[in-house]
C-alpha cells in the first residue's frame, strides 16, 4: 500500500505543525510501513518514498527529500534530474513560508533577568531560595558558593519551574521517578540536549513500545500454561469518543491489549464479535479460556458468535454488572409483583435509593457545597 501525494502545487494553508515542518513530503509518494503488530502506518521519519518527478525509489526523512528536490550535495542522496529551476524556486518559497509560520506559532520566551541580578538589584524582588540552599549559603564563603554553583542551581530551578507553569503540567509529574532520573542522567552528559518534537513521536516512541513489549514477554509466555480471560468493556474518553478496550487477564496479571476508537461505527453484534475474534487471534485461540463482557444483549449475542467459532471458549457475564442489574430489578420488583408484602419488604431499598440520589444532587448541583465536600472528603461522587 502507498499514500499518494501526486499533487505538486504548493500550499501553505495548513494548520498542522507536522505539515509545516515537513512540507516537501507532498512532492513524493510515501510507502506504507508495516508495524510490529501488523498494522499499516504512513508517517514521516525514515520511510521509503518515490519521487514524483524522477520516479526513483529512496529511503530517508524529510531532510533527504529536501536535499533530493533542491539538489543539496553531501546529504547522502542523489539530486533529482527532473526538477526544473522554477520548481526549485517554488519549493524554496514554500519552505521559507512554512518556516515563517512556524516561527510565528512558536511560543515566545519572555526574557527575565537572571537571579543574580534580581538578588542584587533593588528594582526587582529577589528570587526565594530553596530552604536547603539558604541554610548552606549562611555558612559558605563567596568562594565556596561559587564552587557549589548555587547561582546556576537557582537559574536551573527557575527554568524547570517555568516549563511546568507555561505548559500547564501537573505538579504530580515531579513524583514520577522518571522525572528525577532524567535530570540526574542528563547532568552526567556534558552538552546534552533533550529530544525534540519529531524524534519523540517517531523513533523514541517505537523504541519505548518495543521495550514495553519485551518487558511483557515473560507474562505472555505463561498464557499457554495458565490460560487467558479476554475482558472487554466500552467506555468514553475525555473527548467523549466511544472506545472499546481489550484486556488479557491471567494468573501473572492483567495486560491491556488495545483500546479501539469506535467513533462513527455501529456497534452491533457483528462488529463486537469481529473485535473479540481479532483479539483472540492476537492472543492465540488455544490460550483463551473465556470471554468476559457485560450483560448487554448485543454483547451476549456477539459472545455466542465467538463460542460458535471457537467451541472451547465460553462467555462469562461480568459479575459487577450482574449485581447492578439484580439490584435494579429488586428496586422495581413492586411493578411486576404486586402485593402489600412486596412493598413492605422492599420499601427500605427504595428509600435508600432515593436518599442517595437526593444527597448526590444536593452536593453536585451547587459549586460551594461541592467545594466543601471535596475539601473534607477524599471519596469521589460517582
Amino acid at each position: 500500500m502507498s499514500s499518494s501525494a501526486a499533487s505538486t502545487e504548493p500550499s501553505v494553508e495548513s494548520n498542522e505543525p507536522e505539515k509545516l515542518s515537513a512540507p516537501l513530503w507532498k512532492y513524493v509518494t510515501k510507502e506504507a510501513v508495516i508495524d510490529v503488530d501488523g498494522t499499516v502506518k504512513i508517517r514521516g521519519g525514515n520511510v521509503p518514498f518515490v519521487c514524483n518527478f524522477c520516479k526513483k525509489n529512496f529511503k530517508g526523512s524529510h531532510s533527504r527529500v529536501k536535499a533530493h528536490m533542491l539538489k543539496i550535495p553531501g546529504e547522502g542522496i542523489k539530486a533529482c534530474t527532473k526538477v526544473t529551476t522554477e520548481k526549485m524556486a517554488e519549493m524554496q518559497q514554500l519552505l521559507d513560508s512554512c518556516e515563517e509560520q512556524l516561527r510565528d506559532r512558536a511560543p515566545h520566551k519572555v526574557p527575565l533577568p537572571p537571579s543574580s541580578i534580581m538578588s542584587r538589584s533593588s528594582s526587582y524582588f529577589p528570587l526565594r531560595e530553596r530552604e536547603s540552599e539558604a541554610k548552606k549559603r549562611k555558612g559558605l564563603s563567596p568562594q565556596l558558593s561559587k564552587a557549589f554553583r548555587l547561582e546556576d542551581r537557582r537559574e536551573c530551578d527557575a527554568a524547570v519551574t517555568r516549563l511546568f507553569y507555561t505548559s500547564g503540567l501537573s505538579f504530580n509529574v515531579t513524583r514520577n521517578p522518571h522525572y528525577r532520573e532524567s535530570y540526574t542522567l542528563a547532568s552526567k552528559i556534558p552538552g546534552y540536549v533533550p529530544p525534540g518534537y519529531n524524534v519523540l513521536r517517531t523513533t523514541l516512541l517505537d523504541n519505548e513500545r518495543r521495550q514495553i513489549e519485551w518487558t511483557l514477554e515473560p507474562i505472555k509466555k505463561t498464557w499457554k500454561e495458565t490460560g487467558v480471560s479476554l475482558c472487554s468493556d466500552g467506555w468514553t474518553d475525555d473527548q467523549n469518543r466511544p472506545l472499546i478496550n481489550m484486556m488479557a487477564a491471567a494468573k501473572e496479571g492483567a495486560m491491556m491489549l488495545k483500546a479501539i476508537n469506535c467513533d462513527g461505527v455501529y456497534k452491533d453484534k457483528n462488529e463486537i464479535s469481529r473485535l473479540l475474534l481479532e483479539s483472540i487471534n492476537e492472543i492465540g485461540p488455544d490460550n483463551v479460556v473465556q470471554v468476559v463482557t457485560d450483560n448487554a444483549p448485543v454483547c451476549s449475542v456477539a459472545s455466542a458468535i465467538v463460542e460458535s467459532t471457537h467451541s472451547h471458549i465460553f462467555w462469562t457475564p461480568c459479575v459487577v454488572h450482574t449485581l447492578n442489574l439484580a439490584l435494579k430489578d429488586l428496586s422495581k420488583a413492586k411493578s411486576y409483583l404486586p402485593g402489600e408484602k412486596v412493598d413492605e419488604e422492599l420499601r427500605w431499598l427504595m428509600d435508600v435509593y432515593n436518599d442517595v440520589w437526593f444527597i448526590k444532587n444536593f452536593v453536585v448541583n451547587n459549586n460551594m457545597r461541592l467545594s466543601m465536600y471535596n475539601d473534607h472528603c477524599s471519596l469521589k461522587l460517582l
